[in-house]
């Protein structure tokens, strides 16, 4: 048995108080990060609808990788 999925909820509260912004995207979310050094933006990552669209919607594993490859962000940190 696999360890269980995160809810959207929680990342969402993780990414927010992180500095990162959400944005909607019809009925997906966009994760922009804070701002790099010297003002620049760095890529975003996009979170389909399904994994999206309640606090309480899992993350399908397709969508956990996105943020620890582009941000370095490690959603099994998060509770």
């Amino acid at each position: 048995m696999g360890q269980p999925r995160k809810r959207w909820g929680a990342v969402e509260k993780y990414l927010l108080d992180n500095g990162y912004e959400i944005r909607n995207a019809g009925g997906e979310k966009v994760i922009v990060p804070p701002a790099g050094p010297g003002g620049e933006r760095r890529k975003s990552v996009r979170v389909g609808h399904t994994s999206s669209n309640s606090p309480r919607a899992e993350i399908l594993k397709c969508y956990e990788s996105k943020p620890r490859n582009v941000f370095g962000i490690d959603l099994d940190d998060i509770e």
